[in-house]
């Protein structure tokens, strides 16, 4: 009789071993981590390297409120980009309505970098002078006390491409319920050099696009972010949707104090969205002072 209790309790931990061996192998899969405790929820990947999109989507029929939304994001960067940044978005989008917190982003452009790349009629000529740079850093956004129509409000953050980043969020008291979350590593940066042109300049005190155009295809949803950084100067950014809607932002610039022209139908920093297929995207920019640029980061992304 002992013996049989011995076998079946040997038994019983061999199983228990077993059964923990399999869940740390389970623990390695990609799926993200939340975790609830009265009204707050914590999300993070666990075992995921790269991951520099994230989105949350919130829903309630009533209003919503959310005492506190916390996001921290820990990243390192390398490539000859001269922006770094990341965005943070909440969005409604039946109502178009969002709110985004004021960022910081960073020029990283060094004084003897240069681009210079040139296609008019057989002449064709690309000289690359820009020099790989690896930043490593942590940025955090907080939102305290929002009040939200009731509805599906999507929570975005999209960090410029990175070798290694981490995104973790957390939301304190709140009514809304979490419907889900997705992830990605599908952000990309579109910088001056990025766009073919007659005749496409790039240095640390002065730059020119001359006719540059872009192409990019997206599979699921993109949501990008133009930012037009001049000393002084103009330039202009026009791009086309898969449905063939255009739109075109024009800016002038006279010692930074930037100006948006009256007939512009999207503005700088300010989110541009839409569905799967070939995005085209135009630019011209001549400007003098640190910095001159035209870039877009974006994302692909799959919405939860």
């Amino acid at each position: 009789m002992h013996r049989k209790s011995l076998l079946l309790v040997i038994t019983a931990f061999v199983m228990l071993i077993l059964s923990n061996i399999s869940l740390l192998d389970n623990s390695h899969a990609s799926i993200p981590f939340i975790f609830e405790k009265t009204n707050t929820f914590v999300m993070e990947m666990k075992n995921e390297e790269n991951i520099n999109y994230y989105v949350v989507k919130l829903y309630s029929n009533q209003t919503i409120y959310i005492d506190e939304i916390y996001v921290k994001i820990e990243a390192e960067q390398a490539g000859t980009q001269w922006l770094s940044t990341n965005k943070f978005l909440i969005i409604n989008f039946e109502s178009n309505k969002s709110l985004m917190p004021p960022e910081f982003y960073l020029m990283m452009g060094k004084w003897l970098e240069w681009y210079l790349q040139i296609d008019i009629g057989k002449f064709n000529l690309t000289l690359n002078h820009l020099e790989e740079k690896v930043v490593n850093g942590t940025a955090t956004h907080t939102l305290h006390n929002l009040s939200l129509p009731a509805g599906i409000w999507y929570l975005i953050v999209i960090k410029a491409p990175t070798t290694k980043c981490k995104i973790t969020t957390y939301i304190n008291g709140t009514n809304a319920e979490i419907e889900g979350v997705s992830h990605g590593s599908t952000t990309f940066l579109i910088e001056n050099e990025d766009f073919w042109a007659k005749f496409n300049l790039k240095t640390s005190l002065f730059s020119i696009i001359y006719e540059g155009r872009k192409t990019i295809y997206i599979n699921n949803t993109f949501i990008g972010f133009p930012y037009f950084n001049l000393g002084t100067g103009i330039a202009s950014l026009e791009y086309e949707t898969p449905h063939g809607e255009e739109r075109k932002c024009k800016v002038w610039s006279i010692f930074r104090n930037m100006n948006v022209s009256d007939d512009s139908d999207f503005y700088p920093y300010m989110p541009i969205i839409g569905g799967k297929g070939k995005w085209m995207f135009r630019a011209s920019l001549i400007g003098m002072g640190l910095g001159n640029a035209i870039d877009i980061l974006g994302a692909d992304i799959i919405l939860p």
